[in-house]
């Protein structure tokens, strides 16, 4: 299967809702064209030029990567003339097809632009003939930009064409953010200048600016002055009284500029996707009743972020992810948050090799980037599963290995840069999937906390590297005194070496506390580290010589051992440890799971793998119950281990109670009580959830997977996956796909 095209997009603000249509109509052309998108992008503008605003441009270094077939470049995205001049040297530099969007003749570059004259000519048309204004100002953007003189063309057009008088006075070049729309305001309040009946405004932000100002001082809008916008945002939705603005055909920009871009490169024509062209959204602020005010879907997608936000802010994902000490807590820390993004397919955090090894070097050296660097994927997750990357370090110049894989179906990544003032750490890269879409404002917040974490990281493992005795801090836990996970990691890398050329396979054990996953962040600190460090002793108790304990997580004890049976030991040993600490002063009366994954070991064996593979294979649970001094809990707790490892298995009820010596009935009874649902019940979602498993980890069939798990009927697989989960296998596996 040939590679397909990979198209960079050059912009900046893509949460931004005109700059989002623009992405979403190339991605949607370009998955039309099978083509791959990467979008290549700073989380903050240039408008002031701070350290750690002047590094993000570091990013764009990966422009000059051989991979790209071509580039858009949204020039108008960016507010500072050294960005810009950079960028086009760059990208001038990379021989490499440059289709530049909304702009005007270039000595370097292609064009394609939205004839925005012809939309403010409406909108000044809507003023004049519905309202009768006849004294109108225009403030558009800065000066010698295409858009902003567009959008005055299209005003002076209106006024010529309906006989009203205009002179330079009234065309106000402005800066399409705030001050140009304040300093406007002030002047009308001032009587500086003549009042008028109306201003058209070049964009929303402007517009909403100066309504502020305007009704701040006493003048009426609409009454005393009709104001006006353009672009559509959301913001508008929120703002009181709706502005009239004009949506747009910025999606039709993205997808145009790509379709033509896509000829170049090819020669050949590609499909169209649907139109979507602009109209005029009337509001109340040119003194109209709204009619065509907002979408359902974007006001809801709207309010779960702010949701979202809002979570985000009051939650402890901060103070949680920049407790770590190494990269692999950090990514385990960070597994916990990525429901924060809004639609998320896939992400994944790329961190430099230099970013990696400066623990080991000095506070004051400063980390810098080019794309001949060595980064390395930390962390990878889909919207359903974690990926743990085998890849190891890759040139910054292949960007993702999605893009050099050979798939049947296009992909499109946004890629932003990680840093912290001075320092550059890497980047991170966000898809959405199929869906043509940018992240949201909450990303930025998101990859901001990230950023912070990764500076914390680096100064605490600098620190700890150069202080005495602080090795054997930052391998053990301080409250329990175990191995922590780098402790653990050291010593199965010993561990790996002993087996070297030996046939030994090892069991990776989890002991997983239930109920108290939140403990250390929720007011529950004293009581959580009792609890750890009593379950800590007791686990102790029954570990052998030479096997290798820790804690593997804040409530995860990890076991690696070559004995063989020992998962079943351990969790007998252990439970009746705990049925006896009841009656003594350390009692440690807790819930806990236990998982396995057992495997050959080997030079390739890596522990973070081994130990997710046993993450989602629970083979014995352990509930305390003031029933469980009944000598058959125990029986049925290794009864549900063995339905959790084989759900696929014929299992009978009669059979299960004729082995258990008790009847059909009271089987069902006393299992219902422990567990909370009956043994079929948890067998069906047993067996469902080994399905799931291989739906998204491996190539197999329906058919096949129906089979290995028990289903001797495709069709009845299918119908009850679909009850349960709401989509057929096959929905799932295409859902699950990155």
């Amino acid at each position: 299967m040939k590679k397909k095209l990979l198209i960079g997009v050059v912009i900046t603000s893509c949460n931004v809702d005109f700059q989002e249509e623009i992405l979403s109509g190339i991605i949607a052309q370009a998955f039309k064209s099978s083509c791959d998108i990467a979008v290549i992008s700073t989380l903050h503008n240039f408008y002031i030029e701070t350290p750690h605003k002047k590094l993000e441009g570091s990013i764009f270094e990966l422009i000059s990567s051989e991979i790209f077939d071509g580039f858009l470049y949204d020039s108008n995205t960016f507010y500072g003339d050294i960005i810009k001049k950079q960028l086009d040297d760059i990208l001038a530099a990379t021989k490499k097809p440059v289709m530049l969007l909304d702009s005007g003749d270039h000595k370097l570059f292609e064009s394609t632009a939205i004839d925005d004259s012809d939309a403010f000519e409406k909108i000044t048309d809507h003023l004049i003939e519905v309202h009768g204004c006849n004294k109108i100002y225009c403030l558009t953007g800065p000066k010698h930009h295409f858009v902003s003189d567009e959008r005055l063309r299209g005003f002076k057009n209106s006024m010529k064409k309906h006989g009203l008088y205009y002179d330079r006075s009234c065309c106000i070049y402005g800066d399409f953010w705030k001050d140009a729309a304040k300093e406007l305001a002030e002047k009308i309040i001032s009587g500086t200048i003549e009042r008028p009946d109306a201003v058209v405004c070049g964009n929303d932000i402007s517009a909403m600016t100066l309504i502020s100002s305007l009704t701040a001082a006493g003048i009426r809008v609409p009454e005393d002055i009709a104001v006006t916008g353009y672009d559509a945002s959301a913001d508008c939705q929120d703002f009181y009284p709706y502005v009239t603005t004009f949506k747009r055909p910025n999606y039709q920009l993205g997808a145009e500029a790509f379709r033509r871009l896509y000829r170049i490169i090819t020669g050949s024509i590609c499909a169209k996707i649907p139109n979507n062209k602009g109209d005029l959204v009337i509001g109340r602020s040119c003194g109209c009743t709204p009619i065509n005010y907002g979408k359902q879907n974007d006001q809801r997608r709207i309010k779960i972020n702010k949701d979202f936000e809002r979570d985000l802010l009051h939650r402890d994902m901060l103070f949680d992810i920049t407790n770590v000490d190494n990269p692999n807590d950090l990514s385990d820390r960070l597994d916990n948050y990525t429901y924060y993004i809004y639609k998320m397919q896939q992400i994944n955090i790329c961190l430099t090799r230099k970013y990696i090894e400066s623990a080991e070097g000095n506070i004051n050296n400063i980390l810098t980037f080019s794309r001949n660097d060595e980064v390395k994927m930390i962390f990878s997750k889909t919207s359903v599963r974690r990926i743990y990357d085998k890849t190891g370090y890759f040139p910054a110049s292949e960007l993702l290995p999605a893009f050099s894989q050979k798939r049947s179906y296009p992909v499109a990544y946004y890629i932003v840069p990680l840093h912290y003032n001075n320092n550059f750490f890497g980047y991170a890269s966000v898809s959405f999937g199929k869906r043509p879409m940018s992240f949201s404002e909450i990303f930025i917040f998101w990859i901001n906390y990230v950023n912070i974490a990764l500076e914390q990281m680096r100064i605490r493992s600098i620190l700890n590297h150069t202080v005495s005795g602080a090795s054997f801090a930052m391998l053990h836990d301080e409250n329990t005194g175990l191995p922590n996970k780098s402790g653990m990691e050291k010593s199965f890398a010993d561990f790996r070496k002993r087996c070297a050329g030996a046939d030994v396979t090892a069991e990776f054990i989890r002991i997983q506390i239930s109920g108290y996953e939140k403990g250390p962040y929720h007011n529950n600190e004293e009581k959580y580290g009792k609890i750890i460090a009593a379950l800590a002793a007791l686990i102790e108790e029954c570990v052998e010589t030479g096997e290798i304990f820790g804690l593997w997580s804040p409530y995860v004890f990890g076991i690696i051992t070559a004995l063989p049976n020992r998962s079943e030991k351990i969790y007998g040993l252990l439970a009746e440890k705990i049925r006896k600490s009841r009656y003594s002063e350390n009692h440690c009366n807790i819930d806990f799971n236990v998982y396995m994954h057992s495997q050959l070991i080997d030079e390739t064996t890596d522990l973070q793998t081994a130990m997710h593979k046993a993450s989602i294979n629970r083979i014995y649970s352990y509930t305390v119950s003031e029933n469980s001094r009944n000598p058959q809990f125990e029986k049925l707790c290794l009864l549900r281990g063995n339905l959790i490892s084989n759900p696929e298995l014929p299992w009978k009820i009669s059979q299960i109670a004729d082995d258990l010596f008790i009847s059909k009935s009271y089987l069902q009874k006393i299992y219902k009580s422990y567990f909370g649902k009956s043994i079929i019940e948890e067998l069906i979602q047993f067996r469902l959830d080994k399905a799931k498993e291989l739906l998204t980890s491996s190539d197999l069939s329906v058919t096949e997977i129906a089979a290995r798990c028990g289903y001797s009927s495709y069709n009845y697989f299918v119908r009850q996956f679909k009850d349960v989960e709401g989509v057929s296998p096959s929905e799932f596996r295409e859902k699950s796909q990155p």
